[in-house]
């Protein structure tokens, strides 16, 4: 783990006991698409972690430190490949940073804006150590992201209508934008996901 993120979840965890109504965690989980000029990903990906808001106002600066989990499947270019293309298993894992603002209001749960930053080590099939594809290799990558998280906002429209019980299973909670740097290729999409 690099001594930024060391620093980070230190801090947090010593603010944590007295800023107790200040602090927030989140964790979901959705699908993610992303794609870039010679390669295609489609898999899931799941986000944690815990923040610390400042201010005592209804919009309060948050960071929070965390992490990211996803595993997809990548597609990318091979000429030797009879429809031009293989696809690959890839994991990607990391420690992650978050910056927000959270819409305090005395729910469950918050709704926030926030941008992201991770740094993951990656994995890719194994295959690729009888078979290498030019370019394309496991080790570190980068994932940037701009997003939303509106999960309050269902919760409590289904606390007013019992009947609208089944939105929270099928509505996605949260929407980032994303660009991603890994496995020999820069790709950018989107993530929908579901929780806090």
């Amino acid at each position: 783990m690099h001594a930024r993120t060391i620093f980070l979840v230190s801090f947090l965890a010593a603010t944590v006991p007295a800023y107790a109504d200040q602090v927030s965690a989140h964790a979901n989980a959705g699908l993610e698409i992303l794609g870039g000029r010679d390669a295609f990903s489609t898999g899931l990906r799941l986000h944690g972690g815990i923040g610390r808001s400042f201010g005592n106002g209804s919009v309060q600066p948050t960071i929070s430190a965390g992490g990211t989990l996803g595993y997809a499947n990548l597609s990318v270019s091979d000429p030797r490949a009879l429809d031009g293309s293989v696809d690959l298993g890839l994991l990607e894992y990391g420690p992650e940073v978050t910056v927000a603002l959270r819409f305090a209001d005395g729910g469950f749960a918050d709704s926030r804006v926030f941008v992201s930053g991770a740094w993951t080590f990656v994995d890719v099939d194994d295959r690729l150590m009888l078979d290498a594809i030019d370019g394309v290799e496991g080790g570190q990558g980068k994932r940037l992201g701009i997003g939303a998280n509106w999960c309050d906002r269902i919760l409590r429209y289904e606390s007013r209508d019992k009947h609208a019980e089944v939105l929270m299973f099928f509505l996605p909670h949260q929407l980032e934008l994303t660009y991603e740097r890994s496995a020999g290729s820069d790709r950018y999409g989107a993530t929908l996901s579901w929780g806090i």
